[in-house]
């Protein structure tokens, strides 16, 4: 039966009716009250397509019932038909879905396949759901936990000793966390994507996570956005996460260079800090530095003439950091610099028109060339 066809049914299915013709039906009726009718088909289209694979027993990799006002709904219709929707299905999308539990999550956990998930924004599940995927999928690759306040250091150790092929994780705004996640973490092998915004770790827990040697084998990418509990003691760890290598590494494994950082709005990061960061990092490519008051151009400069190849750099909010630093950029750089935001730093002469001048790479466009934090 079409997804148009379900959609026109109302009453609840008898033992004798279809299931794939109903249940359809009443997620969609319910949803309407909430959402447009084109939204809602295509939020539930892949609802539709795991009833259809049931019929010909073919795999139903992906089920994405992002934003959907009725997530749980929706999957007890999807798990009703057994075994065979679940078994397969390597990606699972429910960001920012409501009316969705612990064991919703859990019902789908079952499939072994699972690969990536995303439960980013997923307000009203915590540890049972992240513990459930974990303990039957141990070849997750990608999480999203965004601003999920209910998963604690528990649900992290499972995930990190059951899913040994993480190699994203994004645990932005899961404030609950301790440095017992940030020493789980730590344990991790194959991990190039971290996302650690407004996680309380102190010092210790990001020492940790960086002079792991299997964090630095493969780490491209860490994100410290308003984390304003580290000090220079710590950030000066991060300079050296490109360095350090496991004793098992040999030339052959591919090997993470960190190429993407954002501390913006740390406090407490020094010139010294920066320095060593600039020294360890060459191939930084985007590097977010706004609102870091304590950095001067000593610091500045240091990542001009040590970090050539950035695309994306911003100094913004920083009253401290003057022309010299422009200046060290378009004389270091290799021509790569597509954005530089200055915004607020009242030592940086150049109008925007001079910066061009200074740096032709910049982007055509103004807002793109100049305006980065917002």
């Amino acid at each position: 039966m079409s997804t148009d066809a379900a959609a026109d049914v109302a009453p609840p299915p008898s033992p004798d009716d279809d299931p794939r013709a109903t249940s359809l039906g009443r997620v969609d009726a319910r949803d309407d009250d909430d959402d447009p009718p084109d939204e809602i088909r295509d939020r539930l289209r892949h609802v539709q397509e795991a009833c259809d694979a049931t019929t010909v027993d073919a795999p139903f990799p992906t089920l994405d019932l992002s934003g959907s006002h009725h997530a749980g709904d929706a999957i007890e219709r999807v798990t009703c038909f057994g075994d065979a929707v679940v078994r397969g299905l390597r990606t699972l999308r429910l960001e920012f879905a409501l009316r969705l539990e612990d064991s919703h999550v859990a019902a789908l956990a079952p499939s072994a396949t699972l690969e990536d998930v995303n439960l980013n924004g997923a307000q009203s599940v915590g540890d049972d759901a992240v513990i459930a995927i974990a303990r039957a999928n141990p070849g997750l690759r990608d999480i999203g936990l965004y601003w999920n306040v209910r998963v604690t250091d528990d649900a992290i150790a499972t995930l990190c000793a059951s899913c040994p092929a993480l190699r994203s994780i994004n645990l932005s705004g899961c404030k609950r966390l301790t440095d017992a996640s940030a020493k789980s973490l730590s344990k991790l092998r194959r991990v190039e994507s971290l996302n650690l915004t407004r996680c309380a770790f102190t010092d210790d827990g990001l020492t940790a996570i960086v002079l792991s040697p299997g964090i630095a084998d493969h780490l491209v990418s860490l994100n410290l956005y308003a984390a304003a509990r580290y000090t220079s003691r710590a950030y000066r760890c991060v300079g050296v996460l490109s360095q350090v290598r496991s004793i098992h590494w040999s030339p052959y494994d591919r090997v993470g260079v960190l190429t993407f950082l954002d501390v913006c709005g740390s406090q407490e990061i020094s010139d010294d800090a920066v320095a060593e960061i600039a020294e360890g990092c060459p191939l930084l490519e985007y590097l977010n530095m706004s609102w870091c008051n304590a950095v001067t151009d000593v610091g500045f400069v240091a990542v001009a003439e040590g970090c050539p190849r950035l695309r994306i750099m911003s100094a913004h909010g920083n009253r401290n950091v003057t022309s010299a630093f422009v200046d060290a950029l378009a004389r270091t750089g290799d021509g790569s610099l597509r954005t530089l935001d200055v915004c607020g730093c009242v030592g940086v002469a150049e109008d925007r028109r001079a910066l061009r001048a200074l740096l032709p790479s910049l982007h055509d466009d103004d807002r793109t060339a100049f305006v980065f934090h917002t």
